[in-house]
């Protein structure tokens, strides 16, 4: 098979800045590159965290095993040193899972995120890297009415399925004493969750991939894959030989008949504000707690050890088909300045500031939780649709991903996350054009809203769209 180019690891300079503080304060070469043939039992095509974790929990398993990973750049270069740094599992997303697996599903799936999240705190409290761990809940705001009653669903959900001790609500004035925000209305305080620096979290990982005697080959693209028995993975001045394959690319496994169909490209992008402390110590948000408001299309921040203020908004554009290296996916000017209007209007006097800006595609799935699996009469195996919320995600990836290349039958490959039927997107060009059509209609809906005046009716009747046709993907 053919693979799709890498996504660019830096575009016109880029870089976030995670990646750019990581390079100044812990300066690192990349590894060798691969140069001739080499065999292996499992090679991991992509050194992000889904890749590092896989590799990981496979030698945690099986210590004997030779594990070898490839990258086109250098590991985390792409989407895992890219995101805000908020990890939180699956209590969040109940109201969704009840809807699609019922009761016993959903918990399942919520409780294999908390033992995800159990394997990351064990993994940033361990000596070495400083990965700026704070693990102080998740806090889901609304800044608006149609967002509290969201907020009433998430709260009669968790009753109904009797985990109310996983959230907790907060009233105006309870919310402020997290964040002092004067557009914050009300609040659910998650107990699972937690902020961490991506870049520092991926070069911890990676160590201690080395460490488990994994071979690591940087600036090493990847150009395709021959099933057999072994596979052989070709490499532009090299080549591997393994039994297994571990697709680890993110947006690269589109072209994936079993991804595709149920899988769609979107685009996110985040703000860093210079330092403002004093600002932060008035209101009130002197702990690094993850914060998302109840829009579909989130704006998600949270705060740095110096007082920064990260602000992203998950509503950049979509692209057809698998077309992930898309311009646009990456550089998006309104995208952009959605995220610094909603610096400025949750965090008023924070000042005009921005020490970096950028975007990066990401792939969301029909129904909103990551997939799994094989390729049918081969043994190389895929993961894909973090759908934005990746670092808490990638864990299981690595859990779910390690079972299939080892054959087992346990809790990761027999759970929702490797086994289930995903309601199939129209195909293209429907895809794209219905997309960008409901897209641009949620995103009116919901400024609106936030603005404190109606939605326009056409949008309120294109956003309304997805929910008739039974997608959980642009539904509000």
């Amino acid at each position: 098979m053919e693979l799709l180019p890498a996504v660019p690891a830096d575009v016109a300079g880029q870089f976030s800045w995670w990646q750019r503080e990581i390079r100044e304060s812990f300066p690192q070469d990349a590894a060798q590159g691969l140069r001739g043939q080499i065999s292996a039992d499992v090679a991991i095509v992509g050194g992000g965290f889904t890749g590092l974790w896989t590799a990981f929990i496979l030698k945690e398993r099986h210590p004997e095993l030779d594990v070898v990973i490839l990258d086109s750049y250098r590991c985390g270069d792409g989407a895992s040193s890219r995101n805000g740094g908020n990890v939180h599992g699956y209590w969040s997303a109940l109201p969704t899972l009840l809807s699609l697996f019922g009761p016993d599903k959903c918990i399942e799936i919520a409780r294999l995120g908390t033992t995800a999240q159990e394997r990351l705190r064990k993994l940033a409290a361990a000596k070495g890297l400083d990965v700026w761990w704070t693990e102080k809940g998740y806090l889901r705001v609304s800044t608006s009415a149609y967002q509290s009653v969201k907020l009433r669903q998430y709260l009669s959900t968790a009753r109904l399925l009797g985990v109310e001790s996983t959230l907790r609500h907060l009233r105006k004035e309870e919310v402020a004493a997290y964040c002092d925000s004067p557009r914050f209305d009300e609040a659910l305080l998650f107990e699972e969750g937690a902020t961490v620096h991506p870049a520092r979290l991926c070069r911890k990982l990676r160590d201690a991939v080395l460490q488990a005697g994994v071979r690591i080959f940087e600036q090493t693209p990847v150009t395709s894959i021959a099933k057999g028995s072994p596979c052989l993975v070709m490499t532009v001045d090299g080549a591997v030989s393994a039994r297994d394959v571990v697709l680890a690319t993110y947006t690269g496994t589109m072209p994936i008949s079993e991804v595709s169909r149920g899988t769609s490209l979107f685009s996110s992008f985040p703000v860093m504000s210079e330092p403002a402390p004093e600002l932060l110590a008035r209101m009130n948000y002197s702990q690094a707690r993850g914060i998302a408001d109840l829009r579909m299309f989130t704006h998600y921040f949270r705060r740095t050890p110096d007082g920064r203020i990260l602000m992203g908004s998950g509503s950049g554009p979509l692209e057809k088909g698998c077309s992930h290296a898309a311009a646009q996916l990456r550089d998006d000017a309104a995208s952009l300045r959605r995220a610094e209007i909603g610096l400025q209007r949750f965090f008023p006097g924070i000042g005009s500031g921005i020490a970096a800006r950028w975007g990066f595609p990401i792939e969301v799935t029909s129904d909103r939780i990551p997939c799994f699996g094989t390729i049918p009469g081969t043994r190389i195996h895929y993961g894909s649709g973090y759908s934005g919320h990746g670092v808490n995600a990638t864990v299981i990836a690595g859990e779910c991903l390690a079972s299939l290349v080892l054959g087992s039958k346990d809790k990761w490959s027999t759970s929702p996350f490797c086994r289930r039927d995903r309601l199939a997107f129209p195909p293209e060009p429907f895809r794209y054009w219905g997309g960008r059509a409901i897209r641009n209609a949620i995103v009116a809906c919901e400024d609106a809203e936030d603005a404190r005046r109606p939605a326009p009716l056409l949008a309120r009747a294109l956003a309304a769209a997805p929910g008739y046709l039974g997608l959980k993907i642009g539904t509000r």
